[in-house]
């Protein structure tokens, strides 16, 4: 990497979802937090060749990926992995169909992503690369999701505005307040990694094909909970309202909670983030904690303080 003219950067932290998983497609407020480890993308302009040379990074700096586009067509002339090049060219032909200035000329291009956690924390590896790519493109990030991404985009406000927000989509368009969540007693709560990566589409397309009926009793249930928790002044009050939702959810999807799967005689809260099964659930703590989740083979136990970015 030699004779570069200039170089561009632009970052985007990761997300969680804390309540209204699933509900939020049926107008459920939902609230989602902002994570400090996020991702990363650089961009290196050359005269070397009028290529799009594009190389993607993991949290030890491996590279995971690499891709040589043709400029400006994006024609793939090569590729580590096809999928991950194929959904790439069509993130970057969107926004060229959006933005007409973008990559127009055929100056050769550099890009490096670097992930500041693991592909399968479920952080949003997707939503702030595309929220990342419409910072370059200067667009708006929710016109690259299509139907590629079946979600209600709250991933992508929580990454565009790096706040913890209150999420609703109104006649399908995004509504989004930010708001102040500093629990008092944040210093009990933690995020535990179930050593599974769930695929966030999968799961939205299995569940809107498997329920019926989401009624507005349950939709109104969800929101009011959501609207609820950032006001919690104990962590019992806390508690309570996280297991009322694990319930309504539990209850339309006709599962168990994660708890009952996983840790029925756990004495603490167990609540899902996201897509149920995977992921990381939120904990809060008792005593003996550490120990009881490293026997069952849970070992990635995160503090709030170091997951959840604060401005």
């Amino acid at each position: 990497m030699h004779r570069h003219r200039y170089k561009r950067f632009f970052y985007s932290h990761g997300k969680l979802l804390l309540t209204g998983e699933y509900f939020i497609l049926y107008g459920a407020c939902g609230l989602a937090l902002p994570t400090i480890k996020g991702q990363s993308l650089t961009i290196f302009i050359h005269n070397l060749s009028s290529v799009l040379h594009w190389k993607s990074y993991d949290e030890i700096n491996q590279p995971w990926f690499e891709g040589v586009f043709q400029l400006p067509s994006l024609k793939i002339c090569y590729e580590t992995e096809k999928n991950t090049a194929f959904k790439l060219r069509d993130l970057l032909l969107k926004s060229k169909k959006i933005q007409k200035n973008f990559l127009h000329d055929s100056l050769g291009i550099y890009v490096k992503t670097k992930l500041e956690f693991p592909r399968d924390w479920g952080l949003g590896s997707s939503s702030t690369l595309m929220n990342n790519i419409a910072k370059w493109a200067k667009i708006d990030p929710y016109m690259l999701l299509g139907n590629n991404f079946p979600g209600s985009g709250y991933d992508i406000a929580c990454v565009s505005i790096s706040k913890p927000i209150i999420y609703q989509l109104w006649n399908q368009k995004p509504h989004i307040i930010p708001i102040e969540f500093n629990p008092p007693f944040r210093d009990k709560l933690f995020f535990l990694h179930l050593n599974k990566k769930q695929n966030t589409c999968d799961e939205i397309r299995y569940f809107r094909s498997n329920i019926s009926h989401v009624s507005n009793e349950n939709i109104e249930s969800i929101s009011s909970i959501t609207h609820r928790i950032p006001f919690c002044k104990t962590l019992k009050e806390f508690e309570e309202l996280l297991l009322k939702h694990e319930n309504i959810i539990s209850k339309i999807l006709n599962i168990p909670t994660i708890k009952e799967i996983y840790f029925p005689d756990y004495l603490g809260i167990v609540k899902s983030l996201g897509a149920w099964g995977g992921d990381f659930v939120l904990i809060s703590s008792r005593k003996g904690m550490k120990n009881y989740f490293s026997e069952k083979g849970f070992d990635t136990l995160i503090s709030f303080d170091e997951m959840i970015f604060k401005i």
